[in-house]
């Protein structure tokens, strides 16, 4: 069986993501209407918040302009790391240990911003070709993709760690552990389909970093 294919097929998974998004939208925005969190990180909370919010409202943009793939991987254990990776850093605050101090409360809410910030960057370039599975549309070298190849997932683990700060378990870590090896698998089998399918992506991964550039 080969390992991508080039078929096109009902988009079932955009208008998956486009429900659980608008959701999640929404009740992002009634938690900012709300408003939470200690005195010395409120400002840092609602500016986290409402980048949450901008992302899945560029979330909603990208999906709703998002043109055919060229070529979709048939990885069934590529789909289960991004699908995996993708939803379960909401289970974290699920995991919570001692209620947090100002001081973590304004380490987490810094990671989450940068994190959310970082990746709102990389989904401004990515655009039309944004897909939770590998898929390949075209090569993105501008913006954050200059100096990495994933850059919204970098900025998704950052983001995730500030949860798992703010839950303050060991199981809190360990799970954002687990989801950022599960980030890298899913670079990497995620790069297979590019190579095959995009003429320009091998020159691109030979001069860019995947992650950390200078590590990796």
């Amino acid at each position: 069986m080969p390992a991508i294919s080039g078929r096109p097929r009902p988009d079932l998974g955009r208008l998956l993501m486009l429900l659980a998004v608008t959701g999640l939208l929404l009740l992002d925005l009634a938690g900012l209407v709300r408003g939470s969190g200690h005195a010395g990180t409120a400002v840092l909370r609602w500016l986290g918040t409402g980048l949450v919010c901008v992302f899945y409202t560029l979330i909603i943009w990208c999906y709703l302009r998002r043109g055919p793939a060229i070529a979709t991987s048939r990885s069934i254990s590529a789909h289960a790391a991004a699908v995996t990776a993708t939803w379960a850093p909401f289970v974290l605050p699920l995991l919570r240990g001692a209620p947090p101090g100002a001081g973590r409360a304004g380490i987490a809410d810094l990671l989450l911003v940068s994190g959310t910030a970082w990746s709102l960057w990389s989904l401004r370039f990515l655009g039309r070709n944004l897909s939770v599975i590998a898929q390949a549309r075209e090569v993105v070298d501008r913006g954050p993709y200059r100096f990495v190849r994933h850059p919204l997932y970098a900025g998704e683990m950052v983001s995730a760690l500030g949860i798992a700060v703010a839950a303050g378990s060991v199981m809190a870590v360990v799970c954002w552990l687990g989801i950022s090896g599960l980030q890298v698998y899913r670079a990497l089998r995620e790069e297979q389909v590019l190579l095959e399918s995009l003429p320009g992506y091998h020159g691109y991964r030979n001069r860019t970093a995947a992650l950390l550039p200078g590590v990796f």
